[in-house]
């Protein structure tokens, strides 16, 4: 019974990873916060991703608005360097990105959630590719680990994108960060997989400074 059991794990997974085509990427962030009020505060940052597929630079302006201790609204834009050097046509394209969410915030016996709810719509500005409107629901547990600055962040996140395909996918995360000389640095990874299409999955490790 045992290497029955065995053997069908193997074999999921042989069909779930093995002949699957894998993306490997590191992001490197570096940002900087700024409170303009009470209520208001501004992030910028810049971002590389590089990995298996087109490295990418990514520069970001995010604002944000904390309506209570329970919500969050902001605005997210962002524009995007694709430097492609394996495709048909080589070159650096172009895109730009608009988000808007909300996120909530729920205090539990033991750690915090988090539900974030987010539409964003995004344009190739130069190069080949779709404008897509993508809708996305995240939800996040901080799990506070006593005599530990380091408390790990479990995450678990689902988007899809309409017209003119509809793209569905899931990610999942774990993450980790501290102050470190009134920095904030932090550390992560997370699983993506396409779920319309089962050769498809992703894993990236991520590094963030902000000042």
């Amino acid at each position: 019974m045992k290497n029955s059991f065995l053997f069908c794990a193997l074999l999921v997974t042989q069909i779930a990873f093995a002949q699957s085509a894998t993306e490997a990427m590191a992001w490197m962030k570096i940002g900087y916060r700024t409170d303009l009020s009470e209520a208001w505060s501004l992030n910028s940052s810049g971002q590389y991703r590089t990995g298996t597929a087109n490295d990418q630079f990514l520069t970001e302006l995010q604002f944000m608005k904390a309506v209570n201790k329970k919500w969050d609204i902001g605005t997210e834009l962002r524009h995007y360097l694709i430097f492609d050097t394996d495709g048909a046509t080589k070159g650096t394209f172009q895109r730009a990105r608009v988000q808007f969410r909300a996120e909530r915030h729920l205090d539990l016996p033991r750690g915090k959630a988090h539900m974030r709810y987010a539409l964003q719509q995004r344009t190739v500005l130069t190069g080949g590719g779709n404008h897509k409107i993508t809708g996305r629901i995240r939800g996040e547990y901080d799990l506070p680990i006593k005599n530990f600055a380091w408390d790990p962040t479990f995450g678990v996140e689902y988007f899809a994108s309409g017209a003119p395909d509809f793209d569905p996918s899931i990610r999942f995360a774990i993450g980790t960060g501290d102050k470190i000389a009134g920095r904030k640095l932090s550390f992560g990874y997370f699983y993506q997989r396409d779920l319309t299409n089962t050769g498809m999955h992703s894993h990236v490790i991520q590094t963030a400074l902000r000042f």
